[in-house]
């Protein structure tokens, strides 16, 4: 299924979940038609109304069926090209809490755990995804956790630091 239009506007927000489990790291396999067959972290688009931490635990639990915590950012990937624009991708590194792998089979049909060397073996797998597998899966990550800050006539910010 392609993404919905206004998301081909010249700008974008999308999050991965980089779900980790016991040594393990979730990916799922895209059935839509850009990236199909490609097996990389669950992830999508960041609504206009929702926070990226939201939004990454809403799509790793509709896409993996996998209920998990965020414990930071692990990355970001920044990509400006003539057809798709300007897109931000905020990989979050997240903890397993509860539910096995259940591919929606609307955008994955397989969502799995996979070790390291598991994840070097499979043949359609973006270089980004194996960055953040190995970093994720590293052990010695570094994040920028977040923090909730109340400022005074503005609100509730969360803030990523280091």
């Amino acid at each position: 299924m392609p993404p919905p239009e206004r998301y081909n506007t010249g700008y974008n927000l999308g999050v991965g979940g980089a779900v980790v489990r016991d040594g393990r790291l979730l990916l799922v396999r895209r059935l839509s038609r850009r990236g199909h067959g490609n097996w990389q972290v669950p992830g999508g688009f960041v609504e206009q109304d929702e926070t990226i931490e939201v939004a990454v635990v809403r799509e790793v639990e509709e896409e993996a069926g996998v209920t998990a915590d965020v414990q930071g950012v692990l990355g970001i990937r920044n990509r400006y090209d003539e057809d798709g624009g300007n897109s931000i991708y905020v990989v979050m590194l997240l903890n397993a809490l509860s539910g096995e792998p259940n591919p929606d089979m609307k955008e994955v049909d397989r969502a799995e755990f996979f070790t390291l060397d598991e994840i070097l073996a499979i043949e359609q797998i973006g270089a980004i995804n194996v960055e953040v597998a190995k970093q994720a899966l590293s052990g010695e990550h570094r994040i920028l956790c977040p923090q909730t800050i109340n400022q005074v006539g503005r609100g509730t910010y969360t803030l990523f630091l280091g």
